[in-house]
C-alpha cells in the first residue's frame, strides 16, 4: 500500500521534532554544567582572594609579635606609635590590643595604675545579655590593657579576654603552643552591629622557651589582632552588595559549623541549591574556613543560552535547526576545548611570575629523568635563591617583592633559552632550572647569579651586598640503577644549602 505523503511528512515532523526536543535537552544539560564550572572558577578564585587576604593579615600580626619581643615592655604612646601605621595599611584590621596575663594578686595594683592614665578604667567582663559587669574571681586574668585605634574600640578597654569561654580557649592554645591561633566567630564587645568577629592571639614570652612547661613559664602577655570577617570578606572580593550570589564563611572547625558571614538571606527564595559549591580555604590560625555559595536564578538566566528553545520553537526546519545546532556544537566545543587548554596552562603555570610552577616543574623533571636514564644522558638540575628576600619584603611591602620576584624571572628566562631546558617557580622566592643533556649546570648557574647581580635591583638590607642577589646549588647526574630522581634533587638542595653558609651570591656543585 502506497504511503501517503502526509504520513510520511508527519512521521518525518515527528522525528524531526523529536530529535530536536533530544537535541535542545542535551543542549539544556551541557550548558548547565557549563554555567556550573564558570559559577565554581568564580567561587575558587574568590575564596583565593579572600585566602590570601587573611593570609596576608596574619603575617602582619606575626611581624607585629616579632616586633614588641624585641623590645619587651609596653605603653600607651608606644602602642600606638607602632600600630599606627599599620593599621592605616591594613584596612581590613578593625584593631590591635595589648593584653597582659595578671595573676589574680596583682590585679588590684594593676587596676589602680590604669586609673592613673585612664580615670575611668576598670576590669569587666560581659553577662549573656551582654551588659557590663565586674569581672568574677579567677586564678589568671588578661584584661585589654591598650587598644588602638582607641577611639573606634573604647568599650572593650578592660575588657577581661579569660572571661568567655572561645576567646579563653584561643589564649590558652596560644601560650601552649607558641603559635597565633585564632578564636571561634564571637560578638566583639565593641561591635554594635549584628556582625561576626574573630580575634587572633599571638603569645608573647620572655626568652625563648621551647616546651609547654617553658613557654607558661616564660608567658606574660599577648598582642591580638580584632577582625570582622564581613569587612575581611568586602574587603577581598567585595561581594556585599551582589544580589545575584549568596557567599557565606562558614568555620567548620567544631562540629557544629559556625556561619561567620554571609551577604544575603540563605533562606530567600532566589538561590539555585543545585548549583550551590564549597571550598575550603587554608589553615586561618588554626581554624578551618569553609567557602558555600550559591548562584541566584537571575546568575543562572543571563548565562544561559536561548539555543535551546530556539531549537524547539523551529522544530519544523529540522534539518536546518540541525545543521545550526552542529555549528553551534563545534564552536562550543572548540570554547571548551581552548577553556580546557587554557585551564590546564594555568594549572601548570605560576600566576605571578608566568613561569612554570611547581606541579609542572615536578612533571617535566620525572619526565627528563625518565629520558635521560634511557638514553644514558647527563641531567642537570639547577636550585636557585633570591638571597635574604625576606628581609626585602618586610622593609618593601610584598606588592614591591611580587614585583621584585617578577624581575627576578624576567632576568632568568633571558638566560635560560634552550627549547628543552625548563625554569620554574619552585616556591616563594626559590626557582628552580632543568637542564637536560648538560654536563655542567655550573655554567648556566653562575650565568644566571652573574646576570641578577649586574640587574642592580636596590636591596639595602641584604647582608651580602647592597643589590639583589641569588644562591645556587648544582648537580649533574646520570640516571642509572645507583642513584635516584630523589638524590638529584637533595644533592642540588644540599649544594644550595652549602652556597648560602658559604657566604651567598655564589653557586656551589654538589
Amino acid at each position: 500500500m502506497k504511503r501517503s505523503p502526509f504520513s510520511a511528512i508527519a512521521i518525518l515532523a515527528v522525528l524531526g521534532l523529536s530529535l530536536c526536543a533530544a537535541l535542545s535537552r542535551s543542549f539544556y544539560v551541557q550548558d548547565t554544567l557549563a554555567i556550573a564550572n564558570d559559577f565554581q572558577g568564580d567561587i575558587r578564585q574568590a575564596a583565593a582572594i579572600l585566602e590570601r587576604e587573611v593570609l596576608l593579615n596574619l603575617e602582619v600580626l606575626y611581624a607585629l609579635k616579632a616586633a614588641i619581643e624585641v623590645v619587651p615592655g609596653m605603653d600607651a604612646e608606644r602602642f600606638k606609635s607602632i600600630t599606627d601605621g599599620i593599621l592605616e595599611r591594613s584596612p581590613a584590621i578593625m584593631a590591635f590590643a595589648w593584653a597582659p596575663a595578671i595573676e589574680r594578686s596583682r590585679l588590684a595594683d594593676f587596676e589602680l595604675e590604669q586609673q592613673r592614665i585612664f580615670p575611668d578604667w576598670r576590669i569587666t567582663e560581659r553577662d549573656a545579655d551582654n551588659q557590663v559587669i565586674p569581672v568574677a574571681e579567677r586564678s589568671v586574668y588578661v584584661p585589654v590593657q591598650f587598644i588602638a585605634p582607641l577611639e573606634k574600640n573604647r568599650p572593650a578597654m578592660g575588657f577581661d579576654l579569660a572571661s568567655e569561654a572561645k576567646r579563653r580557649k584561643a589564649i590558652e592554645a596560644s601560650r601552649d603552643t607558641g603559635r597565633l591561633v585564632a578564636t571561634a566567630g564571637i560578638k566583639l564587645v565593641q561591635e554594635s552591629d549584628n556582625q561576626q568577629g574573630f580575634l587572633v592571639f599571638a603569645p608573647l614570652y620572655e626568652g625563648k622557651p621551647s616546651t609547654q612547661a617553658q613557654r607558661r613559664e616564660a608567658h606574660y602577655g599577648y598582642i591580638n589582632g580584632v577582625f570582622l570577617v564581613g569587612e575581611l570578606t568586602n574587603q577581598a572580593i567585595g561581594v556585599r552588595s551582589n544580589a545575584s550570589l549568596l557567599f557565606q564563611v562558614v568555620d567548620v572547625t567544631d562540629a557544629q559549623p559556625n556561619e561567620l558571614y554571609t551577604n544575603a538571606d540563605p533562606a530567600a527564595p532566589r538561590w539555585v541549591s543545585e548549583l550551590g559549591f564549597k571550598t575550603l580555604l587554608a589553615d586561618v590560625a588554626g581554624r578551618t574556613w569553609q567557602i558555600q555559595a550559591m548562584p541566584s536564578q537571575d546568575y543562572i538566566d543571563r548565562r544561559r543560552s536561548h539555543l535551546p528553545a530556539l531549537i524547539m520553537v523551529s522544530g519544523v526546519l529540522f534539518i536546518a535547526l540541525l545543521v545550526i545546532y552542529a555549528l553551534v556544537n563545534v564552536n562550543r566545543n572548540r570554547a571548551l576545548v581552548a577553556s580546557k587548554d587554557q585551564l590546564e596552562k594555568m594549572s601548570l603555570t605560576d600566576g605571578l611570575t608566568q613561569l612554570a610552577n611547581r606541579r609542572h616543574f615536578d612533571q617535566f623533571l620525572e619526565q627528563e629523568w625518565a629520558r635521560a636514564r634511557r638514553q644514558t644522558r647527563t641531567l642537570s638540575l639547577v636550585m636557585l635563591d633570591i638571597d635574604y628576600f625576606k628581609l626585602y619584603n618586610d622593609h618593601y611591602g610584598h606588592p614591591a617583592g611580587d614585583q621584585c620576584l617578577k624581575k627576578v624571572a624576567n632576568i632568568l628566562q633571558g638566560v635560560v633559552r634552550r627549547p628543552t631546558d625548563m625554569l620554574a617557580r619552585y616556591g616563594g622566592e626559590e626557582f628552580a632550572i632543568i637542564l637536560p643533556d648538560t654536563n655542567d649546570g655550573g655554567i648556566i648557574a653562575e650565568a644566571c647569579r652573574a646576570a641578577i647581580e649586574k640587574a642592580a635591583m636596590q636591596h639595602p638590607l641584604s647582608d651580602v651586598s647592597n643589590r639583589i642577589t641569588i644562591s645556587a646549588g648544582v648537580c649533574s647526574i646520570v640516571p642509572g640503577d645507583n642513584n635516584s630522581l630523589d638524590d638529584l634533587k637533595q644533592q642540588a638542595d644540599a649544594a644550595l644549602y652549602r652556597a648560602k653558609h658559604a657566604g651567598r651570591n655564589t653557586v656551589e656543585l654538589c
